[in-house]
């Protein structure tokens, strides 16, 4: 992982797990000494006393193979030599015990409950506890069989059926992977515990920079579960090789076998699990996960099969199946569909109900993918026949559309099937849908829950990647003409372009990349306004002007990643497309194009959200009176809120510039 400031919680998920393990390790080791033995803590282990054992076979029904494996841990501020029958009796009943248990005796077991669905704190009717370190307050009732297990202060351990451990199975998190192709090939990853987005794009050589090989700290074997204090593990009937991180749940689940928790992660309700690592506060519920990584705050189930995949922050998945795929952070896929082998890497994107984005067998393998590019909406019932590399950010695949194997590069388009063909248009959502994107950006700032990864998850929209894919786009449509119709253009695939919609995507984008550029130029002048006069802008320095990248549509690439983008050349990049969109550098004709690209692109949020609004009413009874209305909405008021800022700060900034012409 590429260490920064903001990564620091990441790096301490890598120290605390190796201290987690080396802390139990020596904890199993000190307590197998059979003499009263003093840890570096100021804590001691000691064995029994002989009226201890008689109180815990004869007042607390318990047996053992062997009483002189059992151990007692004392606190340092307790007394090693003080007979602790009485506590004993208070707390622990009816277990078996086997092998070398040890118990801390460092509180009152019967303490506050902070959870009243717990029972109170104690050792009670556990069929047999073998080879088993137990720390002070802790509730373990009415398990079958816990073996070579480490179970921190304050869990709980209720109702279990198995819980053992396989010799030398812990991976602690750390899973290898092959995602892409599921045959005939596939594209390895290595992930841990602590692994982010941009480490899993820079294993699969998706970055355009070079990357720092993520660290792989050597972390010693240890033959034990470990949960760790405060977690909850209930009702689970049969779980093996578990490392739970504080506070972590697994209840009432199918099957457990290898899975890692961090803190506030949990697996419950009919779900089974293998080879699973799951970072903070993430779910699984009624559902099937193998071989999988999932990310802070990413959610599974109900009714779901995830397989050697990893979902990135703040992916939600219900209903459906994700095979051998990446998907990046916000992905939803809330409805019955099929993923599979698609690598996903920006994510942003829906799943509808139906829809199979999984043709990835010709007949000979299941070697085939789909890459998806950043906000890819894929309709209802849509039908991917692999391969096919949607590399169009926020493009919509729409309701029963078949996608035959292709690359289609014209960002913002919609995809529609009409009379068994498949035609695009290009910049539609910009033209025809600004509201969608207006709604992203609100969505995409307010919904990330995922806190320790927002530092690379942020990213606009609208930026240069996606400004120069509109320009490329543009420069084929306008080369473009002549024609009713257009098949075999560069970045459509093999979509079928009309003249209608090769000049709406043109002005489409055209009023895109200006508006772009020119919000630039009125932040500039708001920071700069001693350096400019109102009948020119910077002269062009052609030394240090940032050169605009060429291209090719055509050419399979992976996206420019948004973390990779240098945010200090931004207003470098703005500079560059006013240069290549505006023959005259005068900055009020300029800011005053700016006012009519603002009010127009206004006028066409709202405008999109009216038709909506005047088509229900027009279908559906009482319409109006359970909808939001345009006017009404919140999405259409900030963006009207921005256009009216954007015009009160071109106007003082002309206010200004006016009176400095006046004085020269």
């Amino acid at each position: 992982m590429m260490l920064t400031k903001n990564s620091i919680p990441f790096a301490e998920v890598c120290t605390s797990k190796l201290e987690f393990v080396a802390f139990t390790n020596r904890l199993f080791s000190e307590a197998r000494k059979s003499k009263l033995n003093a840890l570096n803590d100021g804590t001691f282990f000691r064995p029994l006393l002989r009226s201890e054992e008689k109180a815990l076979s004869n007042i607390c029904h318990c047996r053992s193979t062997d009483w002189s494996k059992l151990r007692l841990w004392i606190p340092k501020d307790m007394v090693p030599q003080d007979d602790y029958s009485r506590w004993l009796e208070r707390n622990v009943s009816f277990n078996t015990f086997e092998g070398l248990v040890a118990i801390n005796v460092g509180c009152q077991l019967n303490g506050n409950l902070q959870d009243a669905t717990l029972p109170p704190a104690g050792i009670h009717f556990n069929t047999l506890i073998s080879n088993c370190i137990i720390e002070k307050n802790c509730r373990v009732y009415r398990n079958n069989v816990l073996k070579d297990t480490y179970i921190g202060a304050n869990a709980s351990i209720l109702g279990n059926g198995q819980l053992v451990h396989s010799p030398n199975a812990s991976n602690y998190g750390m899973l290898k992977l092959s995602v892409g192709p599921e045959s005939g090939g596939g594209r390895e990853v290595f992930v841990t515990l602590e692994s982010t987005m941009i480490d899993i794009c820079c294993q699969l050589k998706m970055n355009h920079k070079e990357g720092k090989e993520m660290p792989t700290s050597p972390i010693p074997l240890s033959p034990y579960n470990m949960i760790g204090n405060n977690c909850i593990f209930r009702d689970n009937p049969t779980a093996r090789d578990i490392f739970l991180l504080p506070t972590s749940k697994i209840e009432a689940t199918n099957n457990i076998e290898s899975v890692t928790l961090m803190p506030g992660a949990s697996i419950g309700y009919g779900a089974s699990a293998k080879n699973a690592s799951l970072q903070w506060n993430t779910f699984i519920h009624q559902s099937h996960v193998e071989n999988v990584l999932l990310m802070e705050q990413a959610k599974v189930g109900p009714n779901s099969i995830v397989q050697d995949s990893i979902l990135g922050p703040d992916v939600h998945v219900s209903a459906g199946e994700v095979h051998a795929s990446v998907l990046g952070p916000n992905t939803n896929a809330h409805h019955q569909s099929l993923l599979i082998s698609v690598l996903w890497p920006l994510g942003r994107g829906n799943v509808g109900y139906g829809a199979n984005v999984g043709s990835n067998h010709t007949g000979r393998l299941p070697d085939q993918e789909v890459v998806a590019a950043e906000g890819t909406f894929w309709g209802l019932s849509s039908v991917i026949k692999f391969p096919v590399n949607i590399a169009a950010p926020y493009s919509i695949v729409a309701a029963g559309t078949t996608l035959v194997p292709q690359h289609i590069s014209m960002p913002f388009s919609l995809l529609v099937e009409q009379h068994q063909e498949c035609y695009i248009l290009p910049a539609w959502v910009l033209q025809s849908s600004p509201y969608t994107i207006s709604r992203s950006e609100i969505k995409f700032s307010t919904r990330r829950k995922a806190k320790r990864h927002e530092w690379y998850t942020g990213w606009k929209i609208i930026r240069p990647s996606t400004i120069d894919l509109m320009m490329t786009s543009r420069q084929i449509l306008e080369a473009s003409n002549g024609s009713s119709e257009y098949r075999n253009i560069p970045g459509a695939g093999k979509a079928i372009l009309s003249e209608k919609s090769r000049r709406v995507g043109i002005a489409a984008y055209s009023a895109c990349i200006q508006r772009y550029a020119l919000l630039g130029l009125l932040q500039y002048c708001q920071e700069n306004l001693e350096n400019i006069t109102a009948n020119n802008i910077l002269e062009s320095n052609r030394e240090s002007e940032y050169l605009l990248p060429v291209i090719d549509l055509t050419e399979p690439r992976w996206p420019v990643l948004p973390w990779e983008e240098e945010p200090n050349y931004l207003w470098s990049h703005q500079k560059a497309v006013l240069f290549r969109e505006f023959p005259s550098r005068k900055v009020a004709e300029l800011l005053n194009k700016l006012l009519e690209l603002e009010k127009d692109y206004a006028q066409r949020v709202q405008r999109s959200k009216n038709r909506d609004d005047t088509r229900g009413a027009q279908i559906i009874p009482g319409y109006r009176d359970s909808h939001v209305h345009a006017d009404d909405d919140e999405v259409v008021k900030s963006v009207i809120e921005f256009s009216l800022s954007v015009e009160k700060n071109v106007q003082n900034v002309l206010l200004i510039l006016g009176r400095k012409h006046s004085r020269l």
